[in-house]
């Protein structure tokens, strides 16, 4: 039965169509490097770093005219001991002359939108929007300058099916060379209070807009964010309360400058953030905190053909007492 199981298997594997299995392509980027970066208590440690290593596999399958099935997934690796550092993106979806829709672990609309503009770093990433989200359904329509994407974060956590979501909208060839991009966030989560204890919700919403343009090999970009919380959860935990913030409010304003130097395969991208943040805790007499910075990035990398290229980049975080990051790696892409 065994023998039989295996060869009625192995007929139905190898009637698959070719081009199916072609359509399938493996992938990965292994990065590794040294840096030096703040140590808790004060001080910095130096040794070797991965940066945000992965591989995965991607593809698509034509399953009616004008209708394709896609998927993806992606794993992140840790380059230093060969362990994981868990998913990164896992979905299917179809895509045809509607858009396309996506289900699962997703690049986040404000991530496509806003977030590809202003964070163009290696490893100290000064963005704030979010980056992949799971438990999602996304629909997007593109053409050549317009990108719409709207994402509905159902992870069951609420009674409500969604009271999650982002939407996010980019427009490039403004002015030739320009582009501008906006997204809003919307989230609902379980309130995590200290020592991981989960009370009531937390409640998030974050506006962005950013725009940039470029002139010959350099792109200049200008864009703000404004980002809101309430948590409902410190009413609960009066125990805790002085630990638990129960509202805040962060703005920032972002300024870069990124491109190539000519024709050397030289890259570069500075960016400077400005923080402003407010928190308010639940204590018997609230306590209202102000706290401001301006962070700074510097990223130099060069490629040395093949898939491969070295990556320099430090980042001053602008606070009392934190010594900056800075770190070198080889980048190989496969």
């Amino acid at each position: 039965m065994r023998n039989l199981f295996t060869i009625t298997l192995l007929a139905g594997l190898l009637s698959i169509p070719s081009t199916v299995i072609a359509e399938a392509s493996w992938y990965g980027s292994f990065r590794v490097g040294v840096s030096s970066e703040p140590r808790e208590g004060g001080g910095s440690s130096t040794g070797v770093d991965d940066g945000y290593s992965r591989w995965g596999i991607k593809g698509g399958t034509r399953v009616a005219e004008g209708l394709i099935a896609v998927y993806r997934f992606e794993t992140g690796i840790d380059s230093t001991d060969a362990s994981s550092r868990g998913g990164r993106l896992s979905f299917v979806g179809l895509r045809g002359r509607f858009g396309m829709v996506l289900a699962g672990q997703i690049w986040s609309a404000s991530y496509t939108s806003v977030g590809t503009m202003i964070d163009n770093s290696f490893v100290y990433g000064q963005g704030e929007t979010s980056y992949r989200i799971g438990d999602a359904v996304s629909y997007i329509v593109e053409d050549d300058n317009l990108r719409l994407q709207a994402d509905a974060i159902m992870d069951s956590t609420t009674k409500k099916t969604v009271d999650s979501y982002e939407i996010g909208a980019k427009i490039d060839g403004l002015m030739k060379t320009g582009s501008v991009a906006i997204s809003h966030v919307r989230r609902k989560d379980k309130a995590v209070i200290i020592g991981g204890f989960a009370s009531g919700t937390q409640k998030t919403s974050s506006n962005y807009l950013v725009g940039e343009y470029g002139i010959g090999d350099v792109t200049m970009y200008l864009g703000t964010g404004k980002h809101t919380a309430k948590n409902d959860g410190c009413l609960s935990s009066k125990q805790i309360a002085p630990h638990c913030i129960r509202k805040g409010t962060r703005t920032s304003t972002y300024a870069g400058i990124r491109g190539g130097i000519s024709d050397t395969g030289i890259e570069f991208v500075f960016q400077t953030v400005r923080k402003k943040v407010k928190s308010t805790n639940n204590a018997s007499s609230p306590v209202t905190t102000k706290t401001s910075m301006s962070p700074r990035l510097l990223g130099i990398s060069r490629s040395l053909g093949g898939g491969a290229s070295i990556h320099f980049e430090t980042s001053d975080p602008d606070e009392d007492g934190v010594s900056s990051s800075t770190g070198i790696w080889l980048k190989v892409d496969f």
